[in-house]
This record gives structure tokens, C-alpha cells and sequence, in this order.
């Protein structure tokens, strides 16, 4: 570990208090540079090229690596690396690569500390390349910190020994504190922006699918949709034929097009697609191991890639597939990609199953328009029939024709099963007069049970005789295809419902980001516009200003650098919170000191005069959390209450835990309103309209997450005499 006390570069004269004087001036002016460049980048790239072009201008160093942690907490990946040197320039990215724990830069990264090795080669923490020639250098190692977490590494090498000192570690360290905030900021936009892209997407193809009709037009469209979901080089439809068991290959995009060509001819066999279909119901990655195995005259690309299938099914008896190939050789699908397959499979197979029944109720009002009814007239005493169109031989075997044959009365075709109570409608018509209508089975010319629809019309000749008419038509098919409709509408009644409860969470996540980025523009800006300009009045005034003012303004920054740091904060636990890979971390805390330490903290209560009741009360406790719980609930009560308002802080020990009460004499919280205060990005109106800068809205979420984080809870009510009563109860086990 690199010691506290200033180094001295080895063979070089002390320096000056002038030209150290003029040193500092210099760096200063640099970091406060450099940090309103970063703070204006959202490229992770684009923020390391900075960092590397500004140290090279203050430090003498022949390699800059800027390394940032993945995913996985524990790769550390070079974002960039600048090497002036040919002893640095052939060091490729897969040899920069590194875990936590390995080497310099893996060791800076696990303790959080700076550390410098003035003869790399023979520290014992170095790890050389291998392959590469053993060099005398000095390497400093100092590790990207946002809070208590490392988030990457900042690593200067130099040629010889001994070329770094003190003020380089300095500097370095401070810059490396704004880098920090200016790389987590960069990739907490570039999430909400990537789910934004993906939110609109889903939307743009729901919207795109509810107006498709036929089966082609909907895999064409998700086809050209998969591509802006799913990162990807190809995307396929596959149908499948229930005579064969085979799959044809119906759209594609992106293949290449030799291969595409003679896919095209080539059915999937049987028995090929049964080797590597390994679920008919939900989507499933083909690892590379499996894809190799696919036979070349199905593949539509010459390189070997990790395949996305999400199965579509459709009513009655429709199945096929999508297909969704890696963007490149070493690509692999997650979660959350799996996820969104299952959702475009989703609205792809119920878009299917509409656009069928659309064409099946089509067909059935074409057949509806060319049937040949059956015309008849019957005696309205006897029922039986006076006349019998042709038609009715060809339906049910009977007619009249040239009156040669007894065509019966009226009820004889009835389905038995049906008969009495049709006989029964039949006599409420004659009864009621007018046009009525009724349908009941009948049996066909081959003994098949038929559907009859009976239009029957009750008029009397010019001599005042009663007599019924009636027109019968076969609506079989309608029957049948409404039969096929109900059980249609019974299966996809929840895929239905699913989709419009996807479709209200898209426009609700919508609103939610419009929500998001209008509060974070207004609180980054505000802090950020403030430590601007007082910035610019030091540089301004050449520091050339008095003691008290300079120090006023230097208040001023730190003060508004707090209050972005906590925004920050508050926004990247709420993310690792709702992702659950945040874990209470108990150890006994003194509960009364930690109060008495947060009030105490400087711009937190703005002036407002606050009682805090609290004795000796030691519990078990993450207190890192707990010190965001009160900082939050400090923060809201100053919000919403007017200036000069008093608060009153309180905890005791309760049922095997401690309540911590936070209250104030504001307003108060109307009890509509008390649980929405503690959802994530909610602006309750009513409290906005008091309060003209509301906040982001994650500060009391925060709240209740962490206080569930220790299997407790949150909530608000209202304060004898007035006020809001903030409470969080928090278990000691």
C-alpha cells in the first residue's frame, strides 16, 4: 500500500513553492475542466478518451487503462488504453482483461484503495503478461469509487522507477471520485434509454399487429420488429405442417442470401426439427454446441451462432416459430432477451388467431350470401305444409314439386331433440303475428344433424285467410364457425387480457420516464447550474477574492455536489433494489449516535429546528441503510413543509424491533394519498402543488424498500396537532 506522505519523484529536485503553488493552480483548473465535460457525456467511451487526453497534459506516463466492473462484479474490462510507448501498444484487449483480486488493477479494485508499485516488476502483487518482455516501471492503480463501491480502475504505468509522487496520486484520486459519478451516470442513462427503445418498440408492434388481417402480413411485421427488441443478426418465421410434421421457412431477415434462396426449398424434416425443438410452449436458447449440429442446407448463415426459438401456437391446431440468431460469434442470449421473445410470441400468436377468425367470419358471410333458401307456406291450423320449394330435397329430402309427393307438415324435419320446444316458438309466432325467426337442428338427406334458421311471416290473402310463410336457410357453417369462435374467445380471453394489461403497463412505463426525466433534468440542473457558476466566479476572479467569500462558494459546490451525489444514489439503489442484488448488511449499531450524526450533517435540515428523543438503543442493523432512511424522510420534511417548521426524530424499541418516527407540523398527507408517496417515480399531485421543485420521487420508495430490505416497513400518518407522522418499523432478526 502506497504511504500517506507525499512521494518525490527519484533524481528530480524538489520543487519550488512557487512551481508547486503553480502546479496545483494548473490542476485545479484541469478538474474543474474536465469535470463539466464529463458531467455532459453519456458515452462510457466518450468519458474515457476525456480522462486519458486531460491526464496526459498534467502527468507524465508512457500507458493510461481505464477499467470499468461488468455485470458480474467481477471483470473488469479496459473501456480504453492510450500507450505511447511500443512496450505498451502490443498488449492486446484480451490480455488488458482482468477479475477483482488479480494483479494491481484487480487488487486496487478489491480493497477500494489506491495502490502504487514504484518496481512493478518485482512487487509481488504484479502479474506479468505472458509473453510479454519484463520492463522496469512504476504503476499506479487507483479504483473508480461511487459510494462504497467500486465501479472500476483507473491504472498510469511508466517506464523506470519511481516516476509517480504524491501529488500524482492526488490528483488522480480526485479525478477518479467525478469519473466515477460521470461513468454511473452515463450507463443509468443509457438503461433508461435502452428501455425506452424497447418499450416503444413492443408498443410500435403491438399497435402494428392489431392492424394486421392475415397470417403473412402479421410474421412479416414481427419479422421487421424483432430486430429493434432483440439484438440480433437474423430473424426467421417457421410454419408447421401438421400432415408432415415439417417446417417451412416463411420470412427472414438479415441471412445471407445463397443460403436463404436454398432454405427456402428445403423443408425442415420431422424428425431434424423433433432433434432441436426443446419446447413446443415457451422460448428456449439453442446453445453454439447444438447449432453446429443443425445440417448446412438449413442454416442461413456460414458462421455458427446461439439461437433464440420462441414457438408460436394459434388456434386450433396452428404451430410454428420464430427464430432469432446472436448478433455475433460470442453473443449470448439472457433473461431478459428470453423475456421479450416471449412476449413477441405472445402478441404474435394471438395476432394470429384474430386475423383467422376475421377471415373465418368473412368466409361465413359469403356463404350466408350464396345459400338457396328453402321457401314454404303452411296451413296455420294443421302446420301442414301448401308448399315446399325444391330446396328442401337437397337440405333434408323433401319436396313438393309438382305436388306429386306428400311434402308433410311443418316439425317433421325438426331434430327430435328440438322439436317441442321449436313447435312451441312456432305457436307464439302465429300467435303474435308479424316476421318472426327461430332456429333449431334438423336432420340432413344422410341422417347428419343440420342447422336451420326459420323466418317466419304470418299474412293473410285478399280474402282475410291466415296463412304462414316462411324462408328456411342452412346456417351450419354459421353455427359451426360460432362454435369455434366461443371456444376461440374462452382460450385467448387471457391471452387477451394480457395483452392489454401489457399494453397499459407500456403506456404507464411511458408516462413513468417522461416522469423520470423531467424531475432529473430539473434536479441535475439545478445543483449542476449553481456549481457551475460559483465555479465560474473562482476562475473568474483568479482566486483573487476573500478568505470568507471563497470559502462561501467552495460551501456552496460541496453543498450542491452532496445533493447530486444522494439523487444519484437514490436512483442506482432503487435499480440494484428492483433487480434484488442488494442484502442487508446487520452488524450492532448505535441508533441514537446515527441520528444524532445525520442531523447533524451540514444543508440536510436547511435551517429548520429539529428534537430528537432518543436514549442508548443499540440494534442490529444495516446502518448505511438506515442513515438513507432518515436522510430521505429529513429530505421530505423539509420539502413539504414551510420554512422555520419544526421536526421532531424519535426511536424506540417496539415487538422485537425499532420504530423510528420522523414528524413535522407541515400539511400533513391526505389519507388517499398514502400509499402512492411511496411508489418509485410518483408525483402525487396534490403535495406537487405545493412544492414547486417535487423531486424525482424515489426518496420515500427508497424508504419502504429499505426498510422491507430488513423484513420491516414504511408508512405515514397523520401527527396529533397537526403534520405528517413518517414511521418505519425495522426487525432486529
Amino acid at each position: 500500500m502506497v504511504n500517506a506522505e507525499p512521494w518525490r519523484r527519484v533524481g528530480a529536485p524538489p520543487e519550488q513553492p512557487e512551481e508547486h503553488e503553480l502546479r496545483s493552480v494548473a490542476q485545479l483548473k484541469m478538474l474543474h475542466s474536465l469535470a463539466l465535460r464529463l458531467n455532459r457525456l453519456n458515452d462510457l467511451k466518450q468519458i474515457g478518451d476525456a480522462i486519458t487526453a486531460e491526464l496526459k497534459t498534467l502527468i507524465d506516463y508512457h500507458s493510461c487503462r481505464v477499467y470499468l466492473l461488468a455485470e458480474d462484479g467481477v471483470t473488469l474490462i479496459p473501456i480504453v488504453f492510450r500507450g505511447d510507448l511500443t512496450e505498451y501498444q502490443s498488449d492486446t484487449y484480451e490480455e488488458l482483461i482482468t477479475e477483482v483480486g488479480e494483479g494491481f488493477t484487480g487488487h486496487a479494485a478489491a480493497t477500494g484503495e489506491t495502490y502504487y508499485a514504484p518496481d512493478a516488476l518485482r512487487d509481488e502483487i504484479g502479474v506479468q503478461i505472458e509473453g510479454t518482455d519484463e520492463v522496469e516501471e512504476s504503476i499506479l492503480c487507483v479504483p473508480l469509487k461511487y459510494g462504497d463501491n467500486v465501479t472500476g480502475v483507473i491504472v498510469l504505468s511508466n517506464l523506470g522507477l519511481d516516476q509517480f509522487d504524491g501529488e500524482d496520486q492526488r490528483l488522480v484520486e480526485v479525478l477518479a471520485s467525478h469519473a466515477a459519478v460521470a461513468f454511473e451516470n452515463a450507463r443509468l442513462f443509457q438503461k433508461e434509454r435502452e428501455a425506452a427503445e424497447t418499450a416503444s418498440a413492443l408498443l410500435g408492434l403491438s399497435q402494428s399487429l392489431t392492424g394486421a388481417h392475415d397470417f403473412g402480413t402479421v410474421l412479416e411485421r414481427v419479422v421487421a420488429a424483432v430486430p429493434f427488441i432483440v439484438p440480433c443478426s437474423v430473424v426467421a418465421t417457421y410454419l408447421h405442417d401438421p400432415a408432415t410434421g415439417s417446417f417451412r421457412l416463411l420470412h427472414e431477415r438479415g441471412g445471407d442470401p445463397e443460403r436463404v434462396l436454398a432454405a427456402r426449398e428445403t423443408d425442415i424434416t420431422s424428425e431434424t426439427a423433433a432433434r432441436f425443438l426443446l419446447s413446443v410452449n415457451e422460448p428456449f436458447v439453442l446453445p453454439k454446441e447444438l447449432v453446429k449440429d443443425v445440417p448446412r442446407q438449413y442454416n442461413l448463415l456460414e458462421t455458427v451462432r446461439e439461437a433464440l426459438i420462441a414457438p408460436l401456437r394459434w388456434d386450433p391446431d396452428g404451430f410454428g416459430a420464430v427464430a432469432i440468431l446472436a448478433p455475433d460469434d460470442e453473443t449470448s442470449f439472457g433473461d431478459r432477451d428470453i423475456a421479450l421473445a416471449r412476449g413477441i410470441a405472445d402478441m404474435a400468436s394471438l395476432a394470429i388467431g384474430s386475423a383467422r377468425r376475421v377471415h373465418e367470419l368473412e368466409r361465413f358471410h359469403e356463404l350466408v350470401e350464396s345459400l338457396e333458401a328453402i321457401f314454404w307456406e303452411a296451413d296455420p291450423t294443421s302446420f301442414a305444409f301448401t308448399f315446399l320449394s325444391r330446396r328442401a330435397a337437397m337440405v333434408f329430402g323433401r319436396a313438393d314439386g309438382d305436388g306429386s309427393s306428400d311434402p308433410g307438415s311443418w316439425g317433421e324435419h325438426i331434430h327430435p331433440e328440438d322439436r317441442d320446444a321449436a313447435t312451441l316458438a312456432f305457436r307464439t309466432a302465429i300467435e303474435g303475428g308479424g316476421d318472426n325467426s327461430i332456429e333449431y337442428r334438423a336432420l340432413g338427406r344422410e341422417g347428419e344433424t343440420i342447422w336451420l334458421r326459420d323466418l317466419i311471416h304470418v299474412v293473410r290473402d285478399a280474402r282475410g285467410t291466415r296463412t304462414l310463410r316462411g324462408l328456411i336457410v342452412d346456417v351450419t357453417e354459421r353455427k359451426r364457425a360460432e362454435q369455434a369462435l366461443r371456444r376461440s374467445e374462452q382460450k385467448y380471453s387471457e391471452a387477451f387480457r394480457r395483452e392489454r394489461e401489457a399494453t397499459d403497463r407500456l403506456r404507464a412505463l411511458d408516462d413513468m420516464k417522461n416522469t423520470f426525466l423531467e424531475a432529473v433534468s430539473h434536479d441535475l440542473r439545478t445543483p449542476l447550474t449553481s456549481i457551475l457558476g460559483s465555479a465560474l466566479t473562482l476562475e473568474q476572479s483568479g482566486l483573487d477574492l476573500p478568505k470568507d467569500d471563497a470559502q462561501d462558494l467552495l460551501r456552496r459546490i460541496a453543498a450542491n455536489a452532496r445533493k447530486l451525489e444522494r439523487l444519484l444514489s437514490d436512483l442506482l439503489d432503487l435499480d440494484r433494489l428492483q433487480r434484488g442484488i442488494i442484502s442487508p448488511q446487520r452488524r450492532p449499531t448505535d441508533i441514537g449516535a446515527l441520528i444524532r450524526q445525520t442531523v447533524e450533517e451540514p444543508d440536510l435540515l436547511a435551517g429548520r429546528p429539529v428534537e430528537v428523543e432518543v436514549d442508548a438503543l443499540v440494534a442490529s442493523v444495516d446502518a448505511a441503510k438506515v442513515e438513507r432512511i432518515l436522510e430521505n424522510l429529513l429530505s421530505n420534511a423539509v420539502r413539504h413543509t414551510p420554512a422555520g417548521s419544526r421536526i421532531w426524530i424519535s426511536a424506540t424499541r417496539e415487538d422485537g424491533g425499532i420504530l423510528i418516527v420522523v414528524e413535522d407540523e407541515g400539511p400533513g398527507v391526505p389519507e388517499e394519498m398514502r400509499e402512492a408517496v411511496f411508489e418509485p417515480f410518483r408525483q402525487v399531485q396534490d403535495l406537487a402543488a405545493r412544492n414547486p421543485s417535487p423531486g424525482v420521487g424515489v426518496g420515500l420508495s427508497l424508504v419502504a424498500r429499505f426498510a422491507e430490505l430488513h423484513g420491516g416497513s414504511a408508512w405515514v400518518q397523520d401527527r396529533p396537532g397537526g403534520g405528517a407522522s413518517f414511521r418505519v418499523f425495522l426487525p432486529e432478526s
